[in-house]
């Protein structure tokens, strides 16, 4: 950042961790900063498709050319550095440098990996958020949810508000005790905002939000999932802190507005109601429990359906099976090309070990057959992995990040 001039410095900043939900969090804040006419930056990870989706400005995707102009001021000063800066830390640079450039007012920042070593975390932000912490990424974070949550409390920054999203016990204890240290003024969402009357279906769920600081009314949220109660609870206590920061009043219609119109791709996202296929980036056990969930209420507790699946190294196969399983009718394995993928053979070697029938098919083949296959089913659902999400939708377009890589 030295070596750039500094641009995470030429705007305010949100700065949100946390294990499941800091993206929709993220998604939420952002499209009501949006609404209510400022200038916002949204930087998320990772992208569905393109990498342009990383970096927005005003809700759209970075454009090729900003992007090409970050990366070539960051070769301009990469030489004179200590070491080359990573695939994450070159795009968390871009995207201070592309706000820098827009002239963005305020960004919000999702951490990438925990938090207090997070190369987010150069930013003095005007609020913090920790959404949900649960286990993941224990080779880098820790095995337990205190350690774990230790990692996501160093982007609590000294006296700056937070707001902690519904919280296990033990991992509240580590942050409210780290809060207490830096002198941090903290908005417990689940005490602050209420969220009822839920109504789902496939096209959609309604609630009514109130908060102690004004009634909302009822809200059309654009995902799925009970699970998206608690990150509407805690995007709006995100931002009633961050209005309260900047001295602006929050207007009931602008907040339903912002939250309603957010769009956030792959969260409970229906992509056909006839047969009903569904796609979730779940990819984690919290993940995949929401998912149930949203199963479960959507077909019936008994309901069983066709998963296609994927998963990468470093998480959970067996957990998240083993969540899912009583759903499952069949399994189609997918093996993304990617080098923490599982191979195929281990996806149905998993498989069968969890007691479920298993086949193994490319991306195509598995688009082909899934709603023929629905039909003789409940549902069909497409989860295991963000990047099985982003090329289950992608279309064949070029992408810079394969420059980066």
């Amino acid at each position: 950042m030295d070596a750039l001039g500094h641009p995470e410095k030429a705007f305010l900043c949100i700065h949100v961790a946390g294990t499941n939900g800091k993206g929709s969090v993220c998604a939420m804040v952002a499209s009501v900063l949006q609404e209510q006419g400022i200038k916002t930056g949204l930087f998320t990870s990772p992208h569905l498709i393109r990498v342009n989706e990383r970096i927005r400005i005003q809700g759209e995707s970075v454009s090729d050319d900003l992007l090409g102009k970050g990366l070539d001021q960051i070769e301009a000063v990469e030489k004179g550095l200590t070491r080359l800066p990573t695939f994450f830390e070159t795009l968390t640079a871009v995207a201070f440098l592309a706000f820098r450039e827009a002239g963005v007012q305020i960004a919000v920042l999702e951490t990438g990996l925990g938090g207090r070593l997070d190369s987010t975390n150069v930013v003095e932000p005007l609020v913090t958020g920790i959404t949900r912490i649960d286990l993941d990424h224990q080779e880098f974070l820790g095995e337990t949810l205190p350690e774990i949550a230790f990692e996501k409390a160093g982007i609590l920054k000294q006296g700056r508000p937070a707001v902690f999203g519904a919280q296990q016990e033990e991992a509240l204890e580590v942050l409210t005790a780290r809060a207490a240290e830096l002198g941090v003024t903290v908005w417990n969402s689940p005490d602050l905002v209420d969220v009822s009357g839920r109504k789902s279906s496939l096209e959609g769920q309604s609630v009514r939000v109130s908060s102690q600081n004004q009634d909302y009314g009822k809200i059309q949220l654009p995902f799925l999932g009970v699970y998206q109660l608690e990150n509407v609870a805690t995007a709006i206590s995100m931002c009633e802190a961050t209005f309260e920061e900047l001295g602006v009043e929050l207007d009931s219609d602008i907040l339903k507005s912002g939250i309603e119109n957010t769009n956030w791709q792959g969260r409970g996202q229906v992509l056909s109601t006839d047969p009903p296929i569904l796609l979730d980036v779940a990819h984690n056990p919290g993940g995949a429990q929401g998912l149930r969930s949203i199963l479960q209420e959507l077909f019936g507790r008994k309901a069983k359906g066709i998963l296609v699946w994927s998963c990468l190294s470093d998480k959970d196969p067996e957990a998240f099976l083993h969540i899912l399983k009583p759903h499952i009718s069949e399994l189609i394995c997918v093996e993304l090309d990617l080098p923490r993928a599982i191979k195929g053979e281990e996806l149905l070697r998993l498989a069968e070990n969890a007691g479920l029938s298993a086949r193994l098919l490319s991306i195509s083949d598995a688009k082909t057959v899934l709603p023929d296959l629905v039909a003789a089913s409940a549902f069909g659902c497409v989860a295991g992995s963000i990047y099985l999400a982003g090329e289950w939708l992608s279309s064949e377009v070029p992408d810079p990040g394969e420059a980066l890589q």
